[in-house]
């Protein structure tokens, strides 16, 4: 038989030609054997990845966290915060994905032993897609009890594609604070565009706040009983300190010039334009502006170059939490003009710390900031005058100030403890091993 110059294996041949005695019709004429296409297995780049992924993964692994990035930021606080509280005690192994190829600059904030995996730089070079399967082709083989996702879209699009799948080898676990809002005044963000399509492959949805869970269940009926309020703790150079440390001083009461702390990300979400424009209103009166920051997703210039212009304002540059600023002590208050948010992190600082707050009332501060009691709200959060108004007041009478502030230190020794913060913890359903 011509078999096309050794196209076909002899084995095959063979294998035919018993099939053939036993059924003469079954037998491919000469046509089928000049033609016969050849497959192999075709070449994926994604096999050498996957094994280095599985190296650096390792074995016993119980907890994984899908990150963006780890950066100077309240998620990523809010990701610290997790990881230490289980570390040594409520898992086993923890390991910390990033999916963004940027800079971790807090990587050094992490325990020790933690796993730090740069998915988002190392693989780079690849599609959406390919990283989409080859991250999820690592999760399930690996099936760590719990797979928890901080603001990852990479996180966000394998829960909503590949989640049933997921969820039957790990428990899987979102946190979600509020929802962002686009330059044209649209919602927007993944509590809009993402977590409803995974939500009922979720074991929980963690939060910081309780006007999140109210605000989710009114648009989308979310079920509230999956959506858990975990408020944070303040961070631990906060908690060491003496309680007579945090607490304005007589002589910050009696100075002429009232000092104002402004501190976060310089981007639009923080509103830095509304502080400018409270400082331009402000430049006869006696108040002096200090501004810590940096920009982290919307890098403007025109802002920069006002700051700098500002006669009654002085921008400082980069900070890594406010305990850590020199002379936080020496600041009278600390003002905060978020447009949206969630309970931010730098509040829980700034009241430690004995700083009264002044501060817009967006999402969920009013849960911590409650007016005339434990700060001062504005509203809306753009109402420029009723933020200088605030400030006069607070000038022509700080003897309140002391009694404002000591009450929000201790709703947040109480509420936003460590101690609180692991005990909520653990009552999280399957989120800790016992």
């Amino acid at each position: 038989m011509d078999t096309s110059a050794g196209r076909i294996p002899e084995w095959l041949i063979e294998e035919w030609q018993e099939i053939h005695a036993i059924e003469p019709q079954l037998f491919p004429d000469k046509n089928l054997i000049s033609h016969i296409p050849f497959y192999s297995v075709p070449h994926s780049r994604l096999a050498e990845s996957y094994l280095e992924l599985c190296e650096a993964f390792g074995d016993n692994v119980s907890h994984v966290f899908l990150i963006p990035w780890l950066v100077r930021g309240g998620a990523d606080l809010v990701a610290l915060n997790y990881i230490r509280a289980l570390h040594g005690r409520f898992a086993k192994n923890i390991v910390v994905i990033t999916t963004l190829p940027h800079d971790s600059v807090w990587q050094k904030r992490l325990p020790k032993k933690v796993r730090f995996i740069e998915f988002g730089k190392k693989y780079a070079f690849l599609s959406g897609e390919e990283k989409e399967k080859l991250l999820t082709r690592l999760l399930l083989q690996m099936a760590p009890e719990v797979i928890h996702n901080i603001n990852s879209e990479l996180g966000y699009d394998i829960f909503i594609k590949y989640g049933q799948a997921l969820k039957t080898v790990s428990r899987l676990y979102a946190c979600s604070f509020c929802g962002d809002v686009s330059a044209e005044g649209g919602r927007v963000g993944y509590p809009f565009g993402h977590l409803p399509a995974c939500f009922d492959h979720l074991t929980a949805v963690l939060t910081d706040n309780c006007w999140h869970v109210e605000d989710m269940h009114r648009i989308y009926a979310l079920d509230r009983k999956k959506m858990i309020v975990h408020y944070q703790p303040a961070p631990n150079t906060v908690r060491e300190m003496q309680t007579d440390e945090a607490c304005p001083s007589e002589g910050r009461l009696k100075k002429e010039t009232m000092d104002i702390v402004w501190a976060g990300r310089l981007d639009r979400q923080k509103r830095p334009d509304i502080l400018l424009e409270i400082a331009r209103r402000c430049q006869h009166m006696p108040f002096r502006f200090h501004v810590y920051g940096s920009f982290v997703l919307d890098r403007d210039r025109v802002i920069e170059k006002k700051f700098k212009a500002a006669e009654n304002l002085t921008y400082h540059g980069t900070f890594d939490g406010l305990p850590n600023i020199r002379g936080i002590f020496d600041y009278d208050l600390f003002l905060n003009t978020s447009q949206w948010d969630g309970l931010p992190n730098i509040l829980l600082e700034a009241i430690s710390l004995g700083l009264p707050v002044v501060s817009s009332d967006a999402g969920g501060i009013c849960e911590l900031i409650r007016h005339d009691m434990t700060g001062f709200l504005i509203s809306p959060y753009d109402h420029v005058d009723a933020y200088v108004d605030c400030l006069k007041k607070i000038y022509a009478d700080r003897s309140v100030l002391s009694e404002i502030a000591e009450a929000a230190r201790t709703l947040v020794q109480s509420r936003h403890s460590w101690e609180s913060f692991v005990n909520t913890m653990k009552e999280i359903p399957g989120y800790c091993q016992t």
